[in-house]
Formats: structure tokens, C-alpha cells, sequence
């Protein structure tokens, strides 16, 4: 590798690294990173890792993730750069028991994760000065450094109240603060990161290597947040809570269920929670699909992140989560509208209803979850051919599953009935087209479909009454105009390819648009 400022950075091999340490002059320093290099991990990650109680811990990083304090502050620290100080600094200062904790586990992660032939390579040049150089943070490092048994003169790391000044720094800065410039120069740099390119510009034999025990991994990832499988496995990139439960579910079901509540917002208000709790427990539906197809099919189509995350939905926070959102969803839904239980007997009017509606409702609807999972499992352990139609029913619970705990009319059931119908279509086609993710049939507009079968059913339903009713009502145009604002690409396209035989004898059919 040539050292000059414009020249390119190329991984170096191990045994020439080592080689490099174990023949290094006294006058020759050797600098290591930490993270990934010298410890097989994250230190920070493992930190944050720490955190008790576990869910409260990952709410605080998740709370700060969102709001991003780091770029509140002045300009000089302003950044991503800081981001790691603050998600260090808040939850210790919060969860301040995190330090004490901290020096148990750091042994233990020293012990399995110190890079041992890194350190051995270091026990063989007694002579050469060791400076180990971090963006980590030092009351993090020094619990795992005191148990690697690792020589070193110098240890350049962030401190806790002034670790937002340090990370602004950089490495280089910092280690200019402690070192010559001829000692910075003359130095071997081992590091994992091109985050370090400056510094691997500057330095005499920079060696980046990628150490193949090293893994990064996310701190928390075995707590479950509602959605959390949804984005960070089944539908990774895709923005499904955003296009489909948030732009599709959620509306479908304020206009099938709230829209004819006497409290129409408290009711959506309602119908909000009460869809996270559903959600909660059809994750484990969408994680236990991948666990029987990494079982049982010979080639399981997996994301990538599945190994990563999958033992999140194997404890009991799903279940968690959804009891609490069910409970408040039940209790907002009580106030708006009062009990309207599916297929009410006396019985349970007399004994539950007049005694605790609440806990009825409750009992309902935590009855409709069991069904839905139990429809889920049997989906599942079912051959691909089988699921073909059963997958009507497991969207029947999806939509019409909240007819357990309100009501609708038939303005509504229309609504849910094309969604449902409009979804089962494209399944039965998809299955039947050979059940790949590139069979998925793009080419039916399937916002177009949902449309003209909402209308074809409420036309039936008009047609065998002979009443016009449904059809001067202001929810079903609301549905209509909401239909056409999410088919309205899908609509003009239609309407552009609209023409006679004569002038397009190709009979294609051009694939939909979103």
C-alpha cells in the first residue's frame, strides 16, 4: 500500500498484519482500534445491550432514535457523529444500576470476544509502544480492557460528559492530542473501520482487515416492539407498516366500523390500538412461517436478517404488547360506543355484560386473537397448495375480525368483502403461478379490482332490495373517493389503454401501476 493522501484503501491480509505486529521496532508505535478489531464486538452495542429492564431500555434508544437530540446541539457537535453519546449517556444517567451490571458482563464479553491472536501477536513485541484508539466510550472499554490481559501504554477513548466534544474530534484529533506527529506517521494502524481513512492516509503501514469472528450486533434485538418483525425481517425495506396498515388497514377500518359510531374519533381512537394488538399477534403467524419453512422446505426463502432477529418472537413480549393494547383499545372502544358483542346470548348479558362489559368485550376479542392465531398455525403447517384457500379466512380475521368487539352495516361489509376479495384473487393467482415472489401478479390493479367489486357488491345488495339507500349515503361515496385517490394510477392507465381493436390488435396487457 502506497502512502500517499489520494491512495486507495485495500483490506490487508491477516498473517501480514500479525507478522507486522510481532516485528514492529521500539521506535515503531502500534495503534489498535477496538471495536471489531481488538474486541470481536461492539462495545458499545453491548453496553446498550445491558440495559435493565430490557424493554425499558429499548424504548429510551427507540425514543431517542426519534426525536434525534444530536442535532439539537451547536453546529461544531452537531450530527450523527454524537449520535452513540447520547444513547450512551441518557440511558446510564436513567438506568444508572447499568454501570454496576456493566462490570460483571464486561469480564464475560472479554473473555469470550478479546481477539486472541491479535493480543497473542502483541505478547510476542515487547518493545513496541501499544496505544489503543477508540471512539468508544472509556467507562465502557476499561471494564473489558482490565480482564484481555493486553499491554498497552496508551488508551485514547471518549469520556461520559464530554463524549460529544470527543466524537466530534475524530480519532485522528484525538490521538494528535497524545501523540507526535512523527510517532502518528511511523505508526502501524490495525483497524476494521474506513471510518479511519484519514488517519489510515497518514500513518506508514495502515492495515484495514475485516477479522472474521467480528460481528456487529444490534443491542436489544431479541425485545419485541409491535411491528418490529414486520421491518426488520418480513417485509425488510419495504415500508409495509406505512403503505399497507397505515395507508390501507387502518382506513378500511375506520370506514367500515367508525364512521357510524356515535363517537366516531374516540371509536377510531379505539379501532387504532385495538389494530396494534392484532398485529402483535399476527407477527408470530409471519415468524412462524419462516420457522417452519426454514424447517421443513429445502430451500426456505429467508431474509437475510431472519437469524438475526427471530429469537425476539420467542418471548412473551408480543403477547405483552398485545394484551396492553387490546385492554386500552377495549376500554377507549367501551367509552365510545358502549358493548356490542357478536352473537350475544342472554346468558352472557346477564352474568358478564351487567357485572364487568369491559372484561366481556375483553374476553371477546382476546377470543378472536386466539382464533386468528390458531387459523394461523393450521395456515402454516399446511403444504403451499393447501394455503391457497385457507389464506381467505386468515384475511377474513385480518378484516372482518373486529365484528367481534362493533359493529358495521352493509355499506361496510361491502368494503371489507373487495378488500378481502381483491387480496384473495391475487393470492389464488400467485399460488397458482408457481408461488415465487416474482410470480406475485403485478400486472392486476389491484386498487382497480377493490374498487369495482366494492361497487358490483353494494349494486347487489341495492339490486335485491330495490332500494337506492346505499347509494345516497355520504360513506359510501367517502369510500368511493377514497378509492379512487389510492387506484387513481392504476385508473388513469386503464383509461389510457381504453381503445378499439383496430388501433391495438397486440392484446398485451401492461403491467399496474401504484
Amino acid at each position: 500500500m502506497q502512502n500517499d493522501s489520494s491512495k486507495q484503501l485495500i483490506l490487508i491480509d491477516k498473517s501480514e498484519t500479525l507478522k507486522l505486529i510481532q516485528k514492529a521496532s521500539h521506535t515503531t508505535s502500534i495503534i489498535l482500534d477496538f471495536d471489531e478489531t481488538l474486541f470481536l464486538r461492539n462495545s458499545t452495542a453491548e453496553y446498550l445491550n445491558s440495559l435493565r429492564p430490557r424493554l425499558l431500555g429499548l424504548l429510551l434508544i427507540k425514543t431517542l432514535s426519534l426525536i434525534k437530540p444530536w442535532f439539537w446541539l451547536p453546529k461544531p457537535f452537531q450530527g450523527s457523529k454524537v449520535k452513540d453519546w447520547f444513547l450512551v449517556t441518557i440511558p446510564t444517567l436513567l438506568l444508572p444500576w447499568t454501570i454496576f451490571l456493566w462490570q460483571i458482563k464486561a469480564q464475560k464479553l472479554a473473555e469470550k470476544y478479546s481477539n486472541k491472536e491479535l493480543i497473542d501477536a502483541i505478547k510476542k513485541n515487547s518493545e513496541s509502544p501499544v496505544v489503543i484508539a477508540t471512539l468508544g466510550f472509556n467507562f465502557i472499554i476499561n471494564p473489558i480492557l482490565k480482564y484481555m490481559f493486553i499491554r498497552h501504554n496508551i488508551e485514547i477513548g471518549c469520556r461520559f460528559w464530554q463524549g460529544a466534544k470527543d466524537r466530534s474530534k475524530g480519532k485522528l484529533l484525538m490521538l494528535r492530542e497524545q501523540l507526535s506527529e512523527s510517532s502518528i506517521k511511523s505508526a502501524i494502524l490495525v483497524t476494521d473501520s474506513l471510518d479511519d481513512k484519514p488517519l489510515l492516509d497518514l500513518v506508514e503501514k495502515p492495515c484495514l482487515i475485516i477479522w472474521s469472528l467480528a460481528k456487529y450486533i444490534p443491542p436489544l434485538k431479541d425485545v419485541y416492539l409491535p411491528f418490529f418483525y414486520l421491518k426488520k425481517v418480513k417485509r425488510v425495506g419495504e415500508k409495509y407498516i406505512l403503505k399497507v396498515i397505515l395507508w390501507d388497514d387502518l382506513p378500511i377500518l375506520l370506514l367500515a366500523f367508525s364512521w357510524q359510531a356515535i363517537n366516531p374519533t374516540l371509536h377510531g381512537i379505539s379501532i387504532l390500538f385495538l389494530l396494534v394488538s392484532f398485529w402483535c399477534v399476527y407477527e408470530l403467524g409471519y415468524y412462524e412461517n419462516d420457522r417452519v419453512a426454514e424447517k421443513y422446505e429445502e430451500k426456505p426463502k429467508l431474509s437475510i436478517t431472519y437469524h438475526l432477529y427471530k429469537q425476539m418472537m420467542t418471548t412473551w413480549y408480543p403477547l405483552f404488547w398485545s394484551l396492553l393494547f387490546g385492554v386500552i383499545g377495549i376500554t377507549l372502544l367501551n367509552k365510545a360506543q358502549g358493548v356490542q358483542l357478536l352473537f350475544s346470548s342472554q346468558v352472557i348479558e346477564t352474568y358478564i355484560v351487567s357485572s364487568n362489559p369491559i372484561l366481556a368485550t375483553c374476553l371477546y376479542w382476546f377470543g378472536l386473537l386466539f382464533l386468528s392465531r390458531l387459523c394461523f398455525w393450521v395456515y402454516n403447517h399446511l403444504n403451499k397448495h393447501t394455503r391457497t384457500w385457507l389464506y381467505l379466512l386468515l384475511q377474513s380475521f385480518r378484516y372482518y375480525g373486529f365484528l367481534a368487539v362493533t359493529s358495521t352495516n352493509p355499506i361496510g361489509t361491502s368494503l371489507l368483502s373487495s378488500h378481502v376479495l381483491s387480496r384473495s384473487v391475487l393470492y389464488v393467482v400467485y399460488r397458482y403461478s408457481g408461488g415465487d415472489v416474482d410470480h406475485w401478479p403485478k400486472q392486476v390493479p389491484e386498487k382497480l379490482l377493490r374498487w369495482l367489486i366494492f361497487i358490483f357488491l353494494l349494486s347487489a345488495i341495492a339490486l335485491g332490495s330495490q332500494s337506492l339507500e346505499l347509494w345516497q349515503n355520504w360513506q359510501t361515496w367517502t369510500i368511493m373517493a377514497w378509492c379512487l385517490i389510492q387506484g387513481q394510477g392504476q385508473i388513469r392507465r386503464m383509461l389510457s389503454e381504453v381503445k378499439p381493436v383496430f388501433k391495438d390488435g397486440s392484446n398485451r396487457v401492461k403491467p399496474a401501476t401504484q
